[in-house]
C-alpha cells in the first residue's frame, strides 16, 4: 500500500492516492449512471402509487410490499452514493446539490406513500393476522408484525402525509449543523511549548489532545472549544429545533415521551436506558480511581479535561501505519472464524475504506452502505493506536452488514443501531486482548490496559453522561424550558462536574463541549454505545475463550428480523438485567486494578 507519511497540512481531495480512497463505482460507475438512476424514481414509484386503496387481500399487499422493496432499494443505492460522495468533501457544491435533491425526493416519496400504513390497519387485525399466514406474505411476516404493534401511534392517511411532506423541513436543523461544522467552520493554528504554529481540525484534534506537550493540549482544547463558544446561540439554536422536533412527533404519535417514541421501534423499555444511567452513577467511585491514578502518572497539580486523553505511557504512544493497523485487525479476529477473515482482506483489497483526512471531509468515522453495495468505510487515519482501534470498530459494523446482507432477505437485513454497536465493540476489545498477548514489553501492556480503562471511560461513562444529557434536554422541553446557549452550557458544565468528579479542576471551556457532539441530533442514539459495550465484553470474552463464535455470528446474520433485546438475549446475554451493567463494571474495576499493578506510581 502507498502510504504517505503523517502530514501536517490538510491535503486536497484530489490529491489523494486512489488506493487510499474508496470505490464507490459497485454503487454507480459515474456522477451520470447516478443521474440515469435518479431520472427512474417515477417508474419505479409507479407500481406502489398504483395499489392505493387496492390492498384487498394477501396477494395484493404482497404485491405492494414487492413493489416497495424495490423502490426502496433503488432509493438506498441513490442515497448512498450521494451521501458517500457529500462526506468525502462537503464542500463541494456538486455533491452538496446531489445529496440535496436525493433528501428531497424520499421526502416526496414518503408523502405520496403515506397511506400505506393506515390502509393496511384500515382491516381488522385477525383479518390481517390471518393473511399474515399466506405463503406469498412469508417474506414480509416480520414487516406485518410491526405494522400491527405500530398501530396505536398510526394516524389517518392525511396527517401521515403531512408528516411525510413535513420530514425534509424537520430535519433542516441536522442539516445546518452539519454543514456549519464540517464545511463552513475553521480554526485558528496553535502552538505547543515549541513555539511552532500547527494547523488544528476536527481531525487532528484528538491528536493533539494525546500530545505530551500539554501547552499544545490546553491550546487544541481552547482553541476548538473557544470557536464552538462563538456559535453557541446558532448551536442552540439548530439542537433546540431538532429537540422539538423530538417532542412533536412524539405528542403527533401519542407517546407519552420523546424518550419512549424514539425507544418504541425496537421495544427497549425505558428501565433499560434509566437503568444503564443508573448503574453509572453507582459506579462513578471506580471512574474517579482512574481518574486519581491518571492524575499521579501525569504529575500534575489540577488533572483537566485535555489531560484525559495522553496516553499514560508515552513511550509507547508509536505511529501505526494503516498496514500495521490492517495485520493487527485481521490477527484479532481470527476467533471469527476463516470466512469472516476472508470478507476482511476483500474490504482492505476491493477498496471499501476512505482512509486519510482531506479538507473538507467529514469528521469522525463511520461504517454506511445499502443491500446493493458493499459496506464502506470512511475515515480520517492519523497514524495513532486510536486510528487502529477505530478501523477495527468500523469493520465490525461493516462486517455485521455484509453478514446480515448475506442471509436476510431485504426486508429484514437492516439491523437496528441498538445491535450495531455491539459489532464495532467486540472487534475492538478482540484487538486489545491481541494486543496484550503480544505485548512482551510490560510498557506495551500497560498501554494497551490504560487504553483499554479509556474505552470504558470513552464508551460507557461519557456516552452515559452524554444519555443523561439528552434526556434531561428532551425533559425540559417538554416541561416548556428555553434550551439557550448559556442554559445549555450551565447544565452542561453542572452534568460534567457530577461525572469527573471534585477531583478534577474542569476548564470553564469544557461546559461549551455540547455544541460539537453531533450524535445529540441523533434521537436517543448514544446510550446504544454504553448498551452495546457492556453485552460486547462478554461476547468477546466468549470469542476469546474460543467459545460462542456460532451464536455471535447468528446474532449478526440475523440482522432486523428479530427485536433487538430478543436478539441479544438468544446469543446469550440478557440486557434487561442489572447484573449485566454490573458485571462490566466490574471489568472496568478489574482492568484498573491490572493497570494500576502494572504501572509505577508517584
Amino acid at each position: 500500500m502507498n502510504e504517505p507519511p503523517p502530514i501536517q497540512a490538510v491535503p486536497l481531495r484530489r490529491d489523494l492516492p486512489e488506493e487510499l480512497t474508496w470505490n464507490l463505482s459497485p454503487l454507480f460507475a459515474s456522477p451520470e449512471a447516478w443521474e440515469a438512476a435518479f431520472a427512474k424514481l417515477d417508474e419505479a414509484a409507479a407500481p406502489v402509487l398504483c395499489m392505493q386503496g387496492k390492498l384487498d387481500s394477501p396477494a395484493a399487499v404482497a404485491k405492494l410490499l414487492e413493489a416497495e422493496t424495490g423502490l426502496d432499494r433503488l432509493l438506498d443505492r441513490l442515497y448512498t452514493f450521494a451521501h458517500l460522495r457529500h462526506d468525502e468533501d462537503t464542500t463541494n457544491d456538486e455533491n452538496q446539490g446531489r445529496e440535496a435533491r436525493i433528501r428531497s425526493r424520499y421526502t416526496e416519496l414518503a408523502a405520496q406513500c403515506a397511506w400505506i400504513t393506515p390502509e393496511l390497519l384500515s382491516h381488522p387485525e385477525e383479518e390481517l393476522r390471518a393473511w399474515m399466514e399466506a405463503p406469498e406474505l412469508a417474506p414480509f411476516r416480520r414487516t406485518l408484525l410491526k405494522v400491527l404493534r405500530n398501530k396505536p401511534h398510526v394516524l389517518a392517511t392525511s396527517e401521515e402525509t403531512l408528516l411525510a411532506m413535513a420530514g425534509e423541513v424537520l430535519s433542516a436543523s441536522e442539516q445546518t449543523y452539519s454543514l456549519l461544522t464540517n464545511a463552513d467552520m475553521t480554526f485558528p493554528d496553535i502552538c505547543g511549548a515549541d513555539g511552532l504554529a500547527r494547523p488544528l481540525t476536527e481531525g487532528s484534534y484528538a491528536a493533539c489532545l494525546e500530545s505530551p506537550d500539554r501547552l499544545l493540549r490546553r491550546s487544541a482544547f481552547e482553541t476548538l472549544l473557544g470557536e464552538y463558544g462563538k456559535w453557541k446561540n446558532t448551536l442552540s439554536s439548530t439542537l433546540s429545533s431538532t429537540v422539538k422536533e423530538h417532542v412533536f412527533m412524539a405528542r403527533a404519535r401519542h407517546f407519552p415521551s420523546s424518550l419512549e417514541a424514539a425507544l418504541f421501534d425496537d421495544q427497549v423499555p425505558a428501565a433499560v436506558y434509566n437503568g444503564l444511567i443508573e448503574a453509572t452513577h453507582r459506579a462513578l467511585p471506580s471512574f474517579h480511581r482512574y481518574l486519581d491514578l491518571r492524575k499521579r502518572l501525569l504529575g500534575v497539580d489540577d488533572l483537566d479535561m485535555y489531560d484525559l486523553y495522553v496516553p499514560l505511557v508515552p513511550s509507547c504512544a508509536v505511529e501505526v501505519s494503516m498496514a500495521q493497523a490492517r495485520e493487527w485487525v485481521a490477527a484479532a479476529c481470527r476467533p471469527l472464524g476463516g470466512d469472516y477473515g476472508r470478507v476482511l482482506q476483500q474490504a482492505f483489497n476491493d477498496r471499501w475504506i476512505d482512509w486519510p483526512e482531506n479538507k473538507g471531509k467529514r469528521s469522525g468515522a463511520y461504517s454506511s452502505g445499502c443491500y446493493d453495495s458493499p459496506p464502506y468505510l470512511l475515515l480520517n487515519y492519523h497514524h495513532r493506536l486510536n486510528d487502529a482501534f477505530t478501523l477495527a470498530h468500523e469493520l465490525g459494523h461493516s462486517m455485521h452488514t455484509w453478514l446480515a446482507n448475506q442471509a436476510q432477505p431485504p426486508r429484514t437485513a437492516a439491523y437496528p443501531i441498538f445491535l450495531a454497536e455491539i459489532a464495532s465493540t467486540v472487534n475492538e476489545l478482540l484487538l486489545s486482548r491481541h494486543l496484550l498477548a503480544q505485548a512482551e514489553n510490560p510498557a506495551l501492556r500497560a498501554y494497551v490496559l490504560n487504553h483499554l480503562c479509556d474505552s470504558f471511560k470513552g464508551t460507557v461513562y461519557r456516552q452515559s453522561m452524554f444519555a443523561e444529557f439528552e434526556r434531561d434536554i428532551h425533559a425540559w422541553d417538554e416541561e416548556g424550558l428555553p434550551l439557550t446557549g448559556d442554559f445549555l452550557s450551565e447544565k452542561y458544565y453542572e452534568l460534567n462536574k457530577t461525572y469527573y468528579g471534585c477531583g478534577l479542576d474542569a476548564h470553564p471551556a469544557i461546559a461549551r463541549e455540547w455544541c460539537r457532539i453531533p450524535h445529540f441530533y441523533y434521537n436517543f442514539y448514544v446510550y446504544k454505545y454504553a448498551t452495546s459495550f457492556c453485552a460486547a465484553l462478554v461476547f468477546a470474552r466468549r470469542l476469546h475463550a474460543g467459545e460462542g463464535r456460532e451464536a455471535y455470528l447468528d446474532l449478526l446474520r440475523s440482522g432486523g428480523s428479530r427485536d433487538p433485546l430478543d436478539a441479544v438475549a438468544a446469543a446469550g446475554v440478557d440486557l434487561r438485567a442489572p447484573a449485566v451493567f454490573t458485571e462490566a463494571f466490574a471489568e472496568f474495576d478489574s482492568v484498573l486494578a491490572e493497570l494500576e499493578t502494572a504501572l509505577p506510581t508517584p
